[in-house]
């Protein structure tokens, strides 16, 4: 068996099982317990780089094994994009473990934390490298129960708890809508694996029988699981509320892998579409355009928000929002699939993405680990306290911006032309926008957090440099930030993909110069703003503004969810709550008041009908006996006229035979005759 495949097994099922070890061996002591989380993680980034030559040849490698009931197997898909996300997860989790052992140093409950850290690890490289629908839903479902976890890990703050239940809340919007696009596909074509479900569309499609309507709507409720998971319009809002995790935690989850996954999906999706041509000509019309309409609208809203808050994190997280719409506006253009420019344009700019955003997560987390505040009006002036800091974090600004020669410049450019070769002239102008607001909260960060005078909160502290065991992960990001765009070429070989444009074409394309005027007025209005501070920029950005007004409420989304939909379920649950009342509970009572009613009245009818027919009958018995009475007094007379003829008879001669005939046949006739009389009286009762 290859190393590759035996890797393949161990890079999820290492972490999984490492995880249950934790608190095991955190009894061994503190030192003990985190050498074995950074061993794991090393470990598992080690697995996961070897996973590169198996999908080198281009060929996808599938390994199964028995699982439910022999019919559903559990296994390995190998392909370009799987390996793609595996590394970045492998590489981002050790990464975040070592980063770790200084930022969290001083908190309690570590072995919780990093059970959980180890646990997401697992799931998340089983989730991307899962063959089957079943077994990434399932993992779907770990990353976000690890998600939930790390969120609330400062469980006696009432504001994170608040802020895990919310996500969970919101995310499973889309894990229902993901379920259901999963419990259509098996009923289509009875199989969970990529590969079967491949193949179905591929035979259905030749067949002339491929239901490309019904496919259509499978691939929109994708889309849905994408849209919550990935922050996108309108379920974005979950990510801001996540920034009261540990900073450590929103850097791996939140930045560089989990919110990631909605990409991977969509990504995913349309590679299985690609089998089929009339499949993916089907999306074309409508399901590829929203995908680009969610993103291009999604990178605005972000960007815009990015621009108002006050909160270091939360510009980060609103930047995470924006750059995710870059990616889904990219593969929303693939308009011919992964062939397509727009399809690799957004995996591209997703690990880019990655190093720039975990990079600026990291020195947030220093800065926060030194000043004890998220507020960047307290602070200013950082430079010279945390000149390490600073250094990275211009990295971090430079490339978020998009300006050359780092990641963003080229994977952000590589994604405007993605969006141009689409065709939708409107999307193009709002991503170039919000390219250029990107820039605007990228300067505004600067100034606020490293330029001008300290504050007085910084007078008072003294501010640090943060600990080497922080700064060292940050400036292995910023290296990846300098090095990555250069990688291109190779990344689009390894991905399959035939139409890369060159390094130098992207210095010299018409989206580069585009790119280059945009910057200047964004850059002006930054500086007037929060270098000069003019008074008509103040006016402008006064709280009686409406669309700053929009802004601090974020688009009122928020609003609507907690103050619309949240008392929209809540009139309906008091709803259910007096139809359980009324029906449930007060009816059984009313019911068996009722019956009670009915069998009283029942009683007393049948009552008074019992007595009546008893008085019926004993009166037609009193009738009935006179009758028998004068029948008796008829009969004792007729045999007595017999007795005295008889005696007659005999006093002057012998009865003849044919008188004792006579007087049997008159016995005889009035006995019958008795009889009749009785039978008369009897029915007359």
């Amino acid at each position: 068996m290859p190393f590759s495949d035996i890797s393949a097994w161990l890079v999820w099922t290492l972490p999984l099982v490492a995880s249950v070890f934790v608190p095991l061996i955190a009894r061994l002591g503190d030192k003990v317990r985190n050498a074995f989380v950074i061993v794991i993680a090393s470990i598992t980034a080690f697995f996961a780089f070897t996973l590169i030559p198996a999908v080198t040849s281009g060929a996808a490698v599938n390994l199964t094994l028995p699982w439910i009931t022999g019919s559903i197997s559990a296994g390995i898909y190998l392909d370009a994009l799987s390996v793609l996300f595996a590394c970045l997860v492998g590489f981002f989790g050790l990464i975040i473990v070592i980063y770790s052992q200084g930022y969290m140093k001083h908190e309690e409950n570590l072995t919780r934390y990093y059970f959980f850290m180890l646990l997401f690890v697992g799931s998340m490289i089983g989730l991307v490298i899962s063959d089957n629908f079943l077994q990434m839903f399932i993992f779907w479902e770990m990353v976000g129960m690890c998600s939930y976890s790390l969120i609330s890990f400062w469980n006696n703050r009432p504001e994170s708890v608040k802020a895990g239940n919310k996500v969970f809340l919101m995310t499973r919007i889309g894990d229902i809508s993901l379920l259901a696009a999963i419990g259509i596909l098996y009923a289509t074509f009875g199989t969970f694996s990529f590969h079967g479900t491949i193949l179905a569309i591929q035979s259905a499609a030749a067949a002339g029988t491929l239901n490309t309507g019904l496919m259509v709507t499978v691939a929109f409720l994708v889309l849905g699981g994408a849209i919550a998971k990935s922050a996108q319009l309108p379920l974005f809002t979950w990510l801001y509320s996540a920034m009261e995790a540990p900073t450590s935690v929103s850097a791996l989850l939140h930045a560089a892998t989990m919110v990631k996954a909605g990409i991977y999906l969509v990504a995913r999706w349309i590679l299985i579409a690609a089998a089929a041509a009339p499949l993916i000509i089907a999306l074309q019309p409508l399901w590829l355009p929203t995908v680009a309409w969610i993103g291009v609208l999604t990178a605005l809203v972000g960007a815009t928000l990015a621009l108002t808050t006050s909160d270091i994190k939360g510009v980060l997280a609103y930047s995470t929002v924006s750059q995710l719409g870059f990616m889904m506006a990219a593969l929303g253009s693939a308009l011919t699939g992964p062939a397509s420019t727009g399809w690799f344009a957004s995996l591209f700019h997703m690990m880019s993405h990655a190093f720039f955003e975990g990079l600026g997560f990291l020195l947030a987390g220093g800065i926060i680990h030194a000043l004890g505040t998220r507020d960047m009006r307290l602070m200013g002036g950082l430079r010279k306290a945390m000149p390490v800091t600073f250094v990275l974090a211009l990295i971090m600004i430079i490339t978020t911006s998009g300006l050359p020669p780092f990641a963003a410049f080229f994977s952000k450019g590589l994604v405007i032309t993605s969006i141009g070769d689409a065709g939708n002239l409107l999307q193009l102008i709002i991503i170039y926008a919000a390219t250029m607001i990107t820039f605007a909260y990228s300067l505004r960060f600067l100034k606020l957090v490293f330029l001008g005078k300290e504050s007085e909160h910084l007078e008072k502290l003294h501010p640090h440099e943060a600990p080497k065991i922080m700064l060292i992960p940050a400036g292995v990001l910023a290296v990846a930030c300098l090095v990555w765009g250069f990688l291109m070429p190779q990344l689009g070989s390894f991905m399959g993909v035939a139409t890369v444009p060159s390094l130098l074409g992207s210095f010299l394309s018409l989206e580069t110069v585009i790119f280059a005027l945009i910057l200047i007025p964004a850059g002006l209005l930054v500086y007037a703003t929060y270098w000069k501070n003019y008074s008509i920029m103040n006016a402008i950005r006064s709280a009686k503004d409406p669309f700053v007004k929009l802004l601090n409420h974020a688009y009122f989304f928020d609003d609507f969810y907690e103050k619309g939909v949240t008392n929209f379920f809540m009139a309906l649950s008091r709803g259910f709550k007096s139809f359980d009342l009324i029906v449930l509970e007060y009816f059984p009572v009313i019911f068996a008041n009722g019956v009670v009613r009915f069998a009283g009245g029942i009683h007393k009818y049948f009552d008074v009908a019992a007595d009546q027919m008893l008085i019926t009958v004993a009166g037609r018995s009193v009738e009935g006996a006179s009758k028998v009475r004068t029948i008796d007094t008829a009969a004792d007379k007729l045999l007595d006229i017999i007795g005295r003829r008889t005696v007659r008879a005999s006093k002057t001669k012998r009865a003849p035979v044919s008188s004792l005939q006579h007087y049997l046949a008159a016995a005889l006739i009035g006995f019958i005759m008795l009889v009749i009389l009785i039978v008369i009286s009897v029915r007359g009762l």
